[in-house]
């Protein structure tokens, strides 16, 4: 009799701890699931001291110079920011590409700038960098690639090598295809809000297609990058508003990159 009591209980015990869990679910506060703004920017500053001893990065003035006239008129056209978005430009003619970390930091190599024929075809892929910040993906890519466990450890820890291995993560080509194109989605309402046209994206890529500086198109199954191809087709289809006019930055590109860079 004994034995069936105690049997008897902890059945009972079993079943409230079900209807426990079926009428209240376990829930524990979102900030346990997140990276803090605080520490996005921590870390944020520990990424950009990283890439500052693999990189040469030009001065803030030259910055100033040659971008703020781009961003500006990009910055000033969001509705809401995210961020208070900062530039960095870095010294290297080998690499047409620009990336963002976290933070709103956004990088800009050099070879990228002299490769586009003028300042509207760069706002368009700063644009698109600004996206990814908006739409939370790099935050989101951190969190799926490593965890919060794992990049609170290393602003706890200051280690070296992981923080090295988060900048690799935020440098390469990692967003899926979605997040992709959400990003030049962004991109192309930005752009025409600022009355620039999207093609200008589209002239971008054919001539990056053209000098072969990306994969080949029946490459595209295997990557997560859109290709060229695709995105040239994506800005050209693009439905710009009635009336719409394209104001030109007022800038003699190739000779502000001549003196500045």
């Amino acid at each position: 009799m004994k034995v069936w009591r105690e049997l008897l209980i902890l059945v009972l015990i079993f079943g409230l701890i079900w209807l426990a869990f079926t009428w209240r679910p376990l829930s524990l506060p979102d900030s346990e699931f997140r990276l803090s703004r605080e520490r996005e920017k921590d870390l944020a500053e520990l990424i950009m001291d990283d890439l500052e001893d693999e990189f040469v990065f030009y001065p803030d003035s030259t910055v100033e110079k040659v971008l703020s006239p781009i961003t500006s008129r990009l910055l000033d056209s969001l509705r809401e920011k995210k961020y208070e978005y900062k530039f960095h430009l870095i010294d290297n003619s080998r690499e047409v590409n620009a990336f963002a970390t976290i933070d709103g930091h956004i990088y800009v190599f050099s070879g990228l700038l002299k490769f586009a024929d003028n300042p509207e075809q760069v706002a368009g892929i700063l644009a698109h960098e600004i996206g990814h910040h908006e739409n939370g993906d790099l935050v989101d890519r951190l969190m799926k690639e490593l965890g919060l466990s794992v990049l609170v450890a290393v602003l706890s820890g200051g280690d070296a090598v992981m923080i090295s291995e988060i900048s690799k993560i935020l440098i390469s080509t990692g967003f899926d295809r979605k997040q992709e194109r959400e990003a030049d989605e962004f991109a192309y309402d930005l752009m025409t809000r600022v009355q620039i046209n999207p093609a200008r994206l589209a002239h971008f890529f054919t001539k990056l297609k053209a000098e072969e500086k990306t994969y080949p198109d029946d490459l595209e199954i295997i990557a997560t990058h859109p290709n060229s191809k695709n995105r040239i087709e994506g800005a050209l289809s693009y439905q710009l508003p009635e009336g719409f006019e394209e104001k030109e930055f007022e800038i003699d590109w190739k000779e502000l990159l001549e003196k500045e860079l």
